[in-house]
């Protein structure tokens, strides 16, 4: 890999709905009259979130890492492919900048949630919540994520060179 000064990183992840009494979100658990389908905790932000900094790396995806159809997979913690992620940035020696993210979703409304999901994501990227962006938005009854069939999550993250580790 090249060592540049800035790399940029976008990630993108969609679970179905099905029912439940809540999903994973950010690392944290959000209570809600559904669940998310998925091989491992289907949490939408952190699939994107580790995409979105494997991408920046010009890394594969996260199915090449964490293949879905892994027994070990299976019910896995999502904060492991974060934390997985944030181990091969350090090691290409970089930092996270900034990540800015939408949750797609009619429900759970982000907007009362987002303090504690910057500082859950802020944890798992041991960076500051001030370097982390959450906004919600809505599909105004559109799709399958209007019709509350579905929650996406779009991520991209600014990478930089870490002090010390000039380009």
């Amino acid at each position: 890999m090249e060592k540049l000064p800035f790399r940029v990183g976008v990630g993108y992840d969609i679970h179905r709905t099905a029912e439940g009494d809540g999903i994973w979100l950010g690392g944290m658990r959000v209570a809600v009259p559904f669940s998310l389908v998925g091989q491992s905790d289907a949490d939408v932000l952190l699939h994107a979130a580790t995409d979105a900094i494997l991408g920046a790396l010009g890394d594969c995806d996260i199915g090449h890492y964490f293949p879905p159809q892994a027994e070990e997979n299976r019910n896995r913690s999502s904060a492991d492919f974060v934390r997985f992620a944030v181990a091969q940035m350090e090691k290409a020696g970089y930092t996270l900048a900034n990540l800015d993210c939408n949750i797609i979703c009619e429900e759970p409304r982000i907007a009362p949630l987002r303090e504690k999901l910057r500082q859950s994501l802020a944890t798992l990227l041991r960076v500051s919540p001030a370097r982390i962006s959450i906004k919600g938005r809505s599909h105004e009854g559109l799709d399958a994520i209007g019709e509350r069939r579905a929650i996406a999550c779009q991520v991209v993250v600014l990478l930089m060179a870490a002090a010390g580790n000039p380009s």
